[in-house]
């Protein structure tokens, strides 16, 4: 650094004057030594230019703007058949050096921030453009805190599934014996209710007489009921087998279930009626074979429905070859969930149906604490009381109240409802960890959502400025099939009728109501009647059409495209539906003629509820190739809001049935098994009747018989 300052070249006065404000013109005197002592250049023949003149010199850049002293620009004399080398400039020392610059540099900054002061305030010709023709968009909110916000998964790991299964061979499996199934669930209803008559004192069943002639007086009537109650029941739990069968296995494999409640319920309840006439105080009491025998009936209607609702779902993924899998995604837009729909091969999906449910899973603590509880008020009402005998009549009461009516309904009844229903759309719920993952969300919707294949065509075809019909619909054709929208099968269609090929583009680039690209050194624009006058392409009188695909070439038109759009009648209810389910529909559209403005003037849509991100999100939020969550929501089979719609509804729809079904079956539970406790341990025998006990059992059916019947409405 000192040598550079030793080094550093003398200013004449005038250069010094001419830098800092004089307006004189400076006079550059060279000294003969220094002239003497400088370098010869070597000679450059400077060529005259076209008008016989010599070409004009390089203006030397300005200098860079600082608050440091910046040298003086050398003032070059009038060029000399031998031009001199510049002489070196003089850089003056001393505090009037500094001062000067500094001066200098921030008169120079002061003239450029009163020449851009009102750039902000006043937007260039294009914001204009944009906000006079482009559609309002909406802005995704920043994530609050430090980063976005993470959304817990619900519902077991893709690891802990068992081993997938392909739909087809679920369909089949499921199938069989699902056909005598449903036949003993109506033979074993039909055997619940002479079960019934048997139980009740009518007037022209007279047990009395009956008993008499059989037995010539010496069995009693009650113990005859009794008896044949219990062959009742007993074929009854021989018809639905498959309760104590499931009740066995959960117990082998550790796994308890409310089936184990009906199954011990049967099995006292049979004690009950081989020991009822041992009771001298019994008062006529029958067992509750009636009620045991008509919750063996639910619990195997239970098992039936779910059955039947897997392999109806099986069937329908089934159905097609490359059907769409809908996902719940995390952060999808506004840093919350959304729902989203991809076409792919929906693997895992087997092994989502045969997942355990959520009310199975919440029984593995209930049921042992409901079990446990039922064979304490039994040996307390019993044995606690003084009297032992009491023990299979109480055992039978209170085992029969904790295994409630709705304990297998709660889930496989609103899931075959719900099934059926979305078989006839061509979907299928991906069993309880895809139905679990539901809830408050948005919901991405694409071209084809709302625009399926073959609800767009194009009406006719215009070309202008002498272009031949073939380029200009084989450039639209490319660019729509680049920008891989909803419009690219109508105008592909477009092409093969006109004989033409797709032609190779560069430099694509998606706007706001349309798309450019290059095409043979060509600048091609496609999109809206918005997006052309945007790009200063020239529209003449009576060229504005609504709905409508324009080309220009090098920004003349050339090409007009009417289209036709047909909307299917169950999308307006379909979106009605989810924004009163609070699912956010979010618009990710391609189409360049789809937009909020044609939903509402064309088709009425309540595009106030709709969000509309930008240009560049929606290509995001539509993109094939970005990444899903693993989980499966539901398998689709056809296109369609419909499907989609049912789908997502159908699957919030479940997860609250069964919570509120299993909440309603866990409260009638602990209440039947307190009351029967109560009456069992002061030996109201009158009070626990068959009558009573099928009353207060029927009235916590209700709710769950309600629940489903709510789930497929929506």
């Amino acid at each position: 650094m000192a040598d550079d300052k030793e080094k550093a070249p003398d200013y004449s006065v005038d250069e010094i004057l001419a830098e800092y404000g004089s307006c004189k013109k400076p006079k550059v005197v060279e000294f003969p030594e220094q002239a003497a002592a400088r370098p010869r250049p070597k000679k450059e023949i400077d060529l005259p230019g076209p008008d016989g003149l010599p070409p004009a010199e390089e203006e030397a850049p300005e200098p860079e703007e600082s608050g440091l002293p910046q040298p003086p620009t050398p003032i070059q004399t009038p060029p000399r058949q031998e031009e001199p080398e510049p002489m070196p400039e003089i850089v003056p020392q001393g505090i009037r050096r500094t001062i000067g610059a500094r001066l200098s540099a921030l008169m120079r900054r002061a003239e450029h921030f009163a020449d851009h002061m009102y750039d902000e305030a006043e937007p260039s010709e294009e914001d204009k453009k944009a906000e006079r023709y482009m559609p309002g968009v909406d802005v995704e909110e920043e994530p609050a805190g430090d980063g976005p916000r993470r959304v817990e998964k619900r519902g077991p790991k893709p690891e802990e599934l068992p081993p997938d299964v392909a739909p087809s061979e679920l369909a089949a499996r499921w199938r069989k014996g699902l056909v005598s199934q449903g036949r003993r669930v109506l033979i074993g209803g039909a055997l619940a209710v002479i079960i019934l008559l048997v139980s009740l004192e009518l007037p022209f069943l007279r047990w009395a007489d009956w008993a008499d002639s059989i037995s010539g007086g010496a069995l009693p009537a009650l113990q005859l009921r009794s008896l044949i109650l219990t062959i009742l029941l007993a074929v009854e739990g021989a018809l639905c087998f498959e309760v104590s069968a499931n009740a066995i296995r959960g117990a082998m494999i550790m796994k308890p279930c409310p089936e184990m409640l009906a199954a011990l319920a049967w099995l006292f309840t049979l004690i009950d009626g081989l020991t009822a006439g041992r009771l001298e105080d019994r008062a006529g009491c029958l067992p509750c074979a009636a009620v045991t025998a008509i919750g063996l009936v639910c619990a195997l209607w239970g098992i039936h429905a779910r059955q039947a609702a897997g392999r109806v779902s099986a069937k329908a993924a089934a159905q097609a070859h490359t059907p769409y899998v809908v996902t719940l995604d995390e952060n999808k837009w506004n840093s919350k969930p959304a729902y989203a729909k991809r076409s792919d091969f929906p693997t895992g999906f087997g092994s989502q149906l045969l997942a355990e449910a959520g009310p199975d899973r919440a029984y593995r603590v209930a049921a042992p604490l409901l079990m446990l509880g039922a064979l304490l008020c039994a040996l307390l009402a019993s044995f606690g009381r003084g009297t032992p005998g009491r023990f299979p009549w109480a055992a039978s009461c209170c085992f029969t109240a904790a295994a409630a009516w709705s304990a297998l309904l709660v889930y496989g009844l609103p899931y075959r409802r719900l099934a059926d229903r979305l078989d006839k759309l061509g979907a299928a719920l991906a069993g309880w960890p895809g139905v679990l993952r539901c809830g408050p969300a948005g919901i991405i919707m694409t071209d084809g959502d709302l625009f399926p294949t073959g609800s767009v065509s194009v009406s006719q075809v215009n070309v202008f400025g002498g272009a031949a019909t073939e380029k200009v619909v084989a450039y639209t054709a490319t660019l729509l099939r680049a920008l891989d929208c909803g419009l690219t099968r109508p105008f592909h269609d477009l092409l093969r009728a006109q004989g033409a090929i797709y032609r190779e583009v560069s430099g694509l680039v998606a706007h706001e109501g349309g798309v450019s690209g290059i095409i043979r050194n060509q600048e091609v624009l496609v999109g809206n009647a918005d997006f052309m006058r945007m790009m200063d392409v020239a529209l003449k009188p009576g060229h504005n059409v609504r709905n409508a695909v324009y080309c220009a070439i090098d920004g003349e038109l050339a090409g007009l495209f009417p289209l036709r759009y047909s909307l299917n009648p169950a999308v307006s209810p379909s979106l009605s539906a989810l924004i009163r389910e609070n699912v956010s529909p979010v618009l990710a559209t391609r189409d360049p003629i789809i937009v909020p403005l044609m939903l509402e003037q064309k088709f009425r849509l309540p595009v106030d509820k709709l969000e509309f991100p930008g240009v560049e999100r929606r290509m995001e939020l539509s993109d094939k190739d970005q990444d899903h969550d693993p989980i499966a929501v539901a398998v689709l089979a056809r296109e369609g809001l419909s499907a989609y719609c049912d789908a997502v509804l159908g699957g919030r729809r479940l997860r609250l049935a069964a919570r509120w079904g299993f909440l309603f079956a866990i409260i009638g539970a602990v209440m039947g098994l307190v009351v029967t406790f109560y009456l069992t341990a002061i030996g109201a025998f009158a009070s626990l009747t068959t009558v009573n006990f099928l009353v207060f059992m029927a009235a916590w059916l209700v709710p769950e018989l309600v629940i489903a019947n709510w789930a497929d409405r929506y």
